[in-house]
């Protein structure tokens, strides 16, 4: 999952980036980080961001 569709996706949620972190799990930082491009989501997180769009 690219930085761009992450961020559209928690866009298109209404959802803050502790919003989005809060319901995949993870630390706001995490989040941050995939919209920057710093790190790449677990295949874990990918499935439950894949989850919040159905």
């Amino acid at each position: 999952m690219t930085p761009e569709a992450i961020n559209e996706l928690r866009a298109r949620l209404g959802l803050t980036q502790k919003e989005l972190a809060a319901r995949l799990k993870v630390d706001a930082i995490t989040v941050s980080r995939w919209e920057r491009g710093v790190q790449t989501p677990t295949l874990r997180a990918i499935a439950k961001m894949q989850r919040l769009i159905k």
